[in-house]
């Protein structure tokens, strides 16, 4: 008898997997018990996408240059949705009234930039644009398979805001010496790594 739906996550399952395609449950194990059986088995940790022993973890640097990617495409974006729900009806900018246009982004750009990050890494194998064209994605640390999305979102609370500069300063400080490169408090907090795809 082939499982329905994952006794971890409780995702619904195709026909005879193997493993669950949201949280890599093993399901091998589990199959032809029954439901009364299921809730007893030991919880199995979800299958890493990354060999433990072929790890690397992305440098400061590559990392830098995804989010520079990421910021240019977020400014784009923030820039035009500005324009579309304010510039045909605010005369004069309110948030810089005796500057230029460019500035009437500045309510968005937060919320564009978490929700870019966020929702690009949650449905994205755990990559925003930037990282897919260095070749990095986030991933859980402890797994190094897709973190979850409540994960993705502590991790990105702060990327687009100016709490980001004092994130990462905070973060070299306390952890310089962190064999897995993990620059910011909030990877910490989120439990999340950066590693190189390969």
């Amino acid at each position: 008898m082939s499982l329905k739906f994952c006794p971890k996550c409780g995702n619904e399952l195709e026909p005879n997997s193997t493993f669950c395609a949201s949280c890599g449950a093993d399901l091998r194990t589990r199959k032809g018990k029954s439901k009364a059986n299921v809730s007893t088995i030991t919880e199995v940790a979800p299958k890493p996408q990354i060999k433990p022993e072929t790890v690397q973890y992305a440098d400061f640097w590559i990392r830098l240059l995804a989010l520079i990617i990421d910021s240019i495409l977020i400014g784009i974006i923030g820039s035009i949705l500005s324009l579309i729900l304010f510039f045909p009806w605010i005369k004069i900018n309110i948030f810089d009234p005796l500057g230029g246009w460019w500035y009437v982004s500045f309510p968005f750009d937060w919320l564009i930039g978490f929700l870019y990050h966020w929702l690009l890494e949650a449905n994205n194998n755990g990559q925003t644009l930037g990282k897919m064209a260095l070749k990095i994605r986030t991933v859980d640390e402890k797994t190094l398979g897709l973190a979850s999305s409540s994960n993705y979102a502590v991790n990105n609370i702060f990327k687009s805001s100016p709490f980001l500069i004092l994130d990462l300063l905070i973060g070299i400080l306390k952890y310089s010496k962190d064999p897995k490169n993990r620059f910011r408090i909030m990877q910490h907090v989120s439990e999340t790594v950066v590693v190189v795809s390969r």
